[in-house]
């Protein structure tokens, strides 16, 4: 019996054994690392804040007091050239008016949060220093470019929110063939790709009516498990820039002298 060559026993070992690596997935879990809470319907509350309550709100009071609620989270520990799957934010709500819809856009500017606390009212407190409200991005200084934040008008996910003491989750997967990309995984994609480009999220409920407000808990609250959460499932870049697992070269050529010595074995027992 004749043996493989050397060279073609290297070949076909390659062939077979250097395969792109499989993604290996990952989850990050992290609660806010910013969240305040901003506030419109006179001109007194457009200097309002909210930014180290234990509370967030949205929508509009009886006495016709809106608000809207801003959160961050930090995702740099997902590194870079990471592939997002799947991404949910959690939120509790503890008190509601009624029953709507929940817009969560991505914030297009960054924003403070400062040590203004308005208690459990939600009717806000003046602003102190760095604090985002509606006028402005950092107070009293740093203007929004279109007051009430600058987002993106598209939300990114919607979610009917109703009775109170229940989690409330906005949730998006990447699905088979990555395409189309949802827009709660594309911002998140985004902060991983671009980090200087994370600033968060605004959520917005109904502000055509008065009395359906809605309170949420921050992440100053003092139950831990109901503070606001992001969960993102991540697959982790490939091991090598090309997405193969190279074997050394003193492996591969000892495989091909196992071989080689295998089939001249063979030849002599034939």
């Amino acid at each position: 019996m004749r043996t493989l060559p050397v060279w073609l026993a290297l070949l076909l070992i390659a062939g077979g054994v250097l395969r792109p690596a499989p993604a290996a997935a990952a989850t990050l879990e992290v609660t806010a690392s910013q969240d305040t809470s901003i506030f419109f319907g006179t001109p007194a509350a457009l200097s309002l804040a909210d930014g180290s309550g234990d509370n967030l709100w949205l929508a509009v009071t009886a006495e016709g007091l809106g608000r809207r609620l801003l959160l961050r989270f930090d995702v740099s520990a997902i590194p870079p050239g990471a592939t997002v799957r799947a991404v949910t934010l959690t939120l509790y709500q503890s008190r509601s008016r009624d029953n709507h819809d929940v817009a969560v856009h991505r914030l297009l500017a960054s924003w403070g949060e400062g040590a203004s606390n308005a208690g459990g009212a939600g009717t806000g407190a003046p602003a102190m220093a760095g604090d985002a409200t509606w006028a402005h991005r950092f107070h009293p200084a740093t203007a929004w470019a279109t007051p009430g934040g600058d987002f993106d008008p598209a939300p990114s996910a919607v979610v009917p929110v109703g009775p109170p003491d229940v989690f409330y989750s906005w949730a998006a997967t990447l699905p088979p063939g990555g395409t189309p990309m949802p827009k709660l995984v594309s911002d998140v994609q985004a902060w991983v790709d671009t980090p200087a480009s994370n600033h968060g999220w605004i959520l917005i409920g109904k502000e055509t009516d008065s009395q359906n407000a809605k309170r949420f808990q921050s992440r100053n609250n003092s139950l831990a498990q109901n503070r606001p959460r992001l969960t993102v499932v991540y697959d982790l870049p490939p091991a090598s820039g090309d997405g193969e697992v190279p074997l050394p070269a003193w492996s591969l050529a000892l495989l091909a002298l196992i071989l080689l010595r295998a089939g001249m074995a063979r030849t002599d027992h034939g």
